[in-house]
């Protein structure tokens, strides 16, 4: 009876049928005897409108449920996938999939945000990511993650240097860490505990990696990318590697515009959606002064 009332637990808040009032009451179950009921903390959750999107933008969400597997608090930090049994939420695969959408609009991808949450109760995790066009003249290609359900900050860092060495001669660059004490309603196994004392910690590292995607000679976007650990349902079967390469995306005929009074190339780039550092690149400028009547080359 537990296991079916976890379950339908899990199903009911991943379809968001439940009314968060200001406390929820959740009655355990235990061979028919209906418990003392505990009262329990709201489970607030972030509003998807009101998180800022810029033109190019796209806003990724989506959630997983780890009741009913097995560790249940090593599945619960599982974003990407476990290798033992590929459970997880493929976040790596959604968002590295939704940068490749960027690329091919033409311009350099990045991770602008991401978000995180858990229920304790039902043990699932809802995430938000919003990925568009690079601001600082960098192609963030791809994101990957490592942590830790208890094993703390130690356990987290001791395995970021060989995460480093899957993306080689790729920039990493820190955009979460991920530090919560999720409040332990179940023993490893998943049985549900009488008294709710304890936490777990789930601490995980989020890194987007930087690589040069810009192609002079085509005019393009082109990134050669060498997946691991993404999964098996998607870029390969999670035993080997393949390249993949997100080409081009803009015309290989460039826009010419000429300089006017007052402009700078940070307008001139806001106003064609690209980047000064695109634009210096095909015009070969060496710094950001432009002259009035001077003709630019707009990728």
């Amino acid at each position: 009876m537990s296991s079916f009332f976890s379950l339908y637990f899990c199903f009911i808040h991943f379809f968001g049928v439940i009314a968060h009032e200001e406390l929820e009451t959740f009655v355990p179950i235990e061979t028919g005897d209906v418990k003392e009921t505990t009262a329990l903390p709201i489970f607030p959750r972030i509003d998807k409108d009101t998180i800022q999107l810029g033109k190019h933008d796209e806003m990724i969400c989506d959630s997983y449920c780890a009741m009913g597997r097995s560790s249940v608090y090593d599945a619960l930090h599982s974003f990407n996938r476990r290798r033992f049994d590929y459970f997880g939420g493929y976040m790596n695969v959604k968002v590295n999939a939704a940068l490749e959408r960027v690329r091919k609009k033409g311009f350099p991808s990045d991770i602008k945000k991401l978000y995180i949450e858990i229920d304790p109760l039902s043990l699932t995790v809802y995430w938000i990511a919003v990925v568009g066009p690079s601001e600082d003249g960098k192609c963030y290609a791809c994101i990957d993650s490592r942590g830790s359900a208890g094993g703390g900050l130690s356990a987290v860092n001791g395995q970021i240097s060989s995460m480093h060495r899957g993306y080689p001669a790729m920039q990493p660059k820190l955009i979460l860490d991920f530090n919560e004490d999720v409040l332990q309603y179940y023993e490893w196994d998943g049985t549900l505990l009488p008294e709710h004392k304890n936490f777990i910690n789930i601490r995980q590292k989020f890194y987007k990696y930087a690589t040069d995607c810009y192609s002079e000679k085509t005019n393009s976007v082109i990134v050669s990318l060498n997946y691991k650990n993404t999964g098996y349902d998607t870029i390969n079967d999670g035993h080997g590697s393949s390249n993949i390469q997100a080409k081009k995306v803009v015309s290989s005929k460039s826009k010419v515009y000429k300089v006017k009074s007052g402009d700078t190339l940070g307008h001139i780039a806001q106003r064609y959606h690209t980047s000064v550092s695109a634009i210096k690149r095909l015009n070969h400028l060496k710094s950001d002064n432009i002259n009035i009547g001077q003709l630019l080359k707009i990728p």
